[in-house]
This record gives structure tokens, C-alpha cells and sequence, in this order.
């Protein structure tokens, strides 16, 4: 049934007669809340025959607690449940408590912590994830790590040690500051107390690193340490040519494959002197091309035309730079130096255990892609958010330069899965192509598009486009890649113990919501 027929023949029946405009417009919002209503399905805990307590009115927010019978909100934190623990549906449709996403228990009588906090630890210890019966989330503490330098802090959910009172992971408004004066351990927050106040920012009541551009409205002036914006001679991060400051390492007014840095040979004690200003270099690993005055990256496409990439040559000392012929065939790599082509995946000129890799600093959608190899230990990458995966070079290297594993590979012996992974040209086949309405799956199949097919619930199949269609080399074109995604109406989340992506119904977050609301 349709709400649009019924307006159609009121139509028709007045054809000669005026219909008031507020009638209109009154008939039109019934039809789009009749529509909005169909859009939304019942939770499974809306059941009456399952869950009594959805027979009341706005009861598909409520769920019956077997221990005392009555009725709770779902998703509410309090009794009958501990204090931190919220009321959710098990997986047998029946109430139980649960910490809430984000947060687990130490120990079994104990209460929910946030995860990567340091709160029910020792002092040099953070609360971390870990495997538990499935359906519950445990946690434990973990000693923190130490880290290359003294004065940098250990940041539990990225894993990785950044300098205090900078941006790292954070989000805008957000820097890293330990969780307490000794501890080593840190966590993004803002607030204008103690040390942290002085990078604070009170119109936004946000926290921005000196000498960015943080909260400043204008282009050309950045953050002083005096809690304002502004930009003078004085400054190191001063452009002579425009008069105006820009964040060091960032590409401030350069070209492209520039970026904004102190000169090479910068001396700090002439520094005090009289203030060395920042310039445009090339970025590490570019080449200046003087035809255009932009940098490049070596042995990708660059300035140059399709088919050719952007070459170095060095004789006598000099470094000339060109544009040669692709050296390569697909699927083989180059590697300078006369040592020649190699297919991905095989020893090459590799040391034993390592095997030719792509070069993982090079920045695709930015540089274009590389035509030079490395040498690395593989692992095939199966990225939760695109199914494409490819050999990439493992960080469990030993010491040595020895890989995991020390299995010999040959330039004939690729050590990819069959066709539909690794190298997109020639080993992906692009038979689905030709099929309507398809794409290339990790296995080589063909998927429909916007179908649930290889998915998990609340998930359907769209076309990668971070990944394909991607050019391989030579110029041919590569198969139309697919992934998965949430549909429209679901809201990713990430499993935090494991890193497994979901996708909840809008029922779910919408009871989320109501129930954080104290009136109606």
C-alpha cells in the first residue's frame, strides 16, 4: 500500500475545488511519517511472546529482568545491574548485565573500566583488552612499554609513545597529557588547569599545540605560547615572500612536493642573533624538477607521461633527473642500481628470509604509484575495511634482517593466493566486468552490488574506491574492486577486543538515545 494513491484521487475527486493549503500540508506530513514508521524495523526484544514487557506502551524500550519480573529500560546503567554495568539483550533474548562498549571488568566481582585508562592499576601500568568468553569483555593491566626518549609519554590505544602536549592520535580541541604528574602513561584531554591550561584556548574551550595554526581564524597566523593569535618577523615560522607564519613541516605556501622547513644547516646560536626564517625544500625522498619547480618522488609517474616515470640519474657526482620508459613488465618491481626486475613476493635481490615488496612511505592517492621495489618481511594484509589484500612488509623482523619465516621464493613462485588478490594486474581477473551490476571480490569471485553477499548482518557490497579501479603497470586497467560496508541506516562500531567491525540497526541506537534522555 501506498500513502501517494490516496492523495492522488483526493485530487482528482476536488478537481474544480480548493484545497486549503494547511490541509495540504497536513496530508503530506501524515504520508512522510507513515513513511518514516515503515523504515524503522522492531528489535528483536519487541517481541511480546519472547519479551512480556513489550506489550506495554513503549515497551520495545523495555526488557524484562528475570531476577525480581519486572520491567527496565534497555541500555540503562544502574540496578538491577551494578552501578557501571548497563542492561542489554543476551544472546538468548533475555536480559543481562554487560560493561558498556568501551569500558570491562578486572575481575568478576569487580566493577567496568574504561579501556587504555589507568584507573584500576598500579602506577606505570594501563588497563588493556583481552580475550574472554564470547559476549563478555575482560580486561587486564598491562606494564607500559618504555619509550625511545625520556620526556615522551606511552599512548595505550594507539600503542605508540608521543612527546606530552601534542596532537598525536587525538582529536582537534584534544592533546596528550599524562593521566597524573608522574604517571608515563597518556590520554587526550583539555582543560585550563595546571600545565595544560597554557595551551588553552577559552572562545572554544578547546587546547591547540603552539605555533599551529589551531584555533586561529585567519590563514597566516598561528598559536603563540601568550594565548593568542598572531605572526611577526620574529618567528621562525615566518614566510618572508608573503609576510605571514605557517606551522614548520606542514606545506604552508610551497609547491607541490615541498614542505615548509628550517634550512638545512640551521645553527640555533646564530639563531639568537638574528631569527632564521623557514623555507620551501623538497619533502625527504623527492627530486626537483626544474621544469615545473615541483618535487617528486623517484620512479613514480610524476611530471612525466603516461608510460614513463620520473627517473634519477647520478654520474660523476652529479643528480640529473628525467623521464624514462617504464623498465618494468606487470607485476614486477624495479629495483636501481642494475638490479633489475622482480616479481612481488619472491627473493629478487632480497637477503635470505626477505622477499620484494611494495614500498609501503609512498603515499599512492598523493605520489602516484611507485615503481620501485623493497626488500621486507611479507604478510598478506587483510584490512577489515577493504578487500584488497596484498603482500606488505611485516615489522616482526629479527635481528639480522631474518624474517619469521625463512621459506626461499623464486621469480616464478609468487607467493599470492590464486587469482582475485595481490598485484592488481595480471593476477586479479576482471571477468565480473562484463556481468552488470558486479565487482571483483578478495577470492576472485563475482559479487552483486549493494546485496549482502559476502557480508556479515547489516552489511552490503559496494565498490572500493580507495582500491580499485586501480592502474596497473603499464597503464591497463585493473578489475573493479568491491568491500563492505554498513548500510546506510546502521552505525559502524569496532569490537574493541577484538577490532571486528559491526554494524547496529537503527533500532539499537535510537534506544540508545532515548533512554540517555530523562523526559519525553
Amino acid at each position: 500500500r501506498s500513502c501517494w494513491p490516496v492523495y492522488n484521487e483526493r485530487v482528482r475527486a476536488t478537481a474544480y475545488i480548493s484545497i486549503p493549503l494547511h490541509n495540504m500540508i497536513v496530508l503530506i506530513f501524515s504520508c512522510l511519517v507513515w513513511l518514516v514508521e515503515g523504515a524503522i524495523v522492531a528489535p528483536p526484544w519487541a517481541d511480546p511472546d519472547q519479551n512480556p514487557c513489550a506489550s506495554q506502551p513503549g515497551g520495545w524500550q523495555l526488557i524484562l529482568w528475570p531476577g525480581d519480573g519486572k520491567c527496565y529500560k534497555i541500555f540503562h546503567q544502574g540496578p538491577p545491574c551494578p552501578a557501571s554495568m548497563e542492561l542489554t539483550p543476551g544472546a538468548n533474548r533475555t536480559a543481562e548485565c554487560r560493561c558498556p562498549p568501551g569500558s570491562a571488568q578486572l575481575t568478576p566481582d569487580s566493577l567496568c573500566y574504561k579501556l587504555y585508562s589507568t584507573e584500576p592499576c598500579q602506577l606505570g601500568e594501563y588497563f588493556a583488552p583481552t580475550q574472554g568468553v564470547s559476549g563478555e569483555r575482560w580486561g587486564v593491566c598491562r606494564h607500559v612499554p618504555s619509550c625511545p626518549q625520556p620526556e615522551e609519554l606511552f599512548h595505550p590505544h594507539s600503542s605508540r609513545c608521543y612527546l606530552p602536549y601534542t596532537q598525536g592520535p587525538c582529536p582537534r580541541g584534544q592533546l596528550l597529557a599524562p593521566t597524573a604528574p608522574t604517571s608515563p602513561v597518556a590520554q587526550c584531554r583539555c582543560d585550563d588547569n595546571g600545565r595544560l591550561g597554557r595551551y588553552y584556548w577559552p572562545p572554544s574551550a578547546t587546547c591547540h599545540p603552539h605555533f599551529t595554526s589551531g584555533p586561529c581564524p585567519e590563514r597566516g597566523q598561528l598559536f603563540l605560547p601568550e594565548g593568542k593569535c598572531g605572526c611577526h618577523p620574529g618567528l621562525q615560522q615566518y614566510h618572508n615572500s608573503s609576510g605571514l607564519c605557517y606551522q614548520i613541516g606542514t606545506v604552508g605556501p610551497c609547491p607541490a612536493g615541498h614542505h615548509f622547513t628550517l634550512p638545512e644547516h640551521f645553527d640555533q646560536d646564530t639563531a639568537l642573533n638574528e631569527p632564521v626564517h623557514a623555507e620551501c625544500r623538497c619533502k625527504t625522498g623527492h627530486i626537483h624538477w626544474h621544469q615545473d619547480g615541483n618535487c617528486y618522488r623517484p620512479y613514480t609517474r610524476g611530471p612525466c607521461p603516461q608510460g614513463q616515470m620520473f627517473s634519477i640519474n647520478i654520474q660523476e657526482g652529479n643528480q640529473t633527473a628525467s623521464c624514462e620508459p617504464l623498465p618494468c613488465p606487470p607485476g614486477r618491481l624495479y629495483f636501481p642500481g642494475g638490479k633489475g626486475c622482480h616479481r612481488v613476493g619472491s627473493q629478487g635481490p632480497c637477503p635470505p628470509g626477505q622477499v620484494v615488496l611494495f614500498q609501503e612511505s609512498v603515499r599512492t592517492s598523493v605520489e602516484g604509484i611507485s615503481y620501485q621495489g623493497m626488500c621486507g618481511c611479507a604478510t598478506q594484509v587483510h584490512d577489515g575495511r577493504s578487500f584488497y589484500p596484498t603482500l606488505r612488509s611485516d615489522e616482526r623482523t629479527k635481528q639480522g634482517g631474518r624474517c619469521e619465516s625463512n621459506s626461499r621464493r623464486d621469480d616464478n613462485t609468487v607467493d599470492l593466493p590464486a587469482e582475485g588478490r595481490g598485484f592488481p594486474s595480471p593476477h586479479v581477473s576482471d571477468r565480473c566486468s562484463t556481468k552488470r551490476g558486479y565487482v571483483t571480490w578478495e577470492d576472485g569471485s563475482c559479487q552483486r552490488l549493494y546485496s549482502r553477499g559476502a557480508c556479515s548482518a547489516g552489511q552490503w557490497v559496494v565498490p572500493d574506491s580507495s582500491k580499485g579501479r586501480r592502474q596497473g603497470r603499464g597503464g591497463s586497467q585493473g578489475p573493479v574492486m568491491g568491500k563492505c560496508e554498513c548500510l546506510p541506516s546502521f552505525t559502524p562500531s569496532v569490537e574493541p577486543t577484538t577490532g571486528q567491525l559491526t554494524c547496529q540497526p537503527p533500532s539499537v541506537r535510537l534506544a540508545r538515545y532515548l533512554n540517555t534522555r530523562t523526559e519525553y
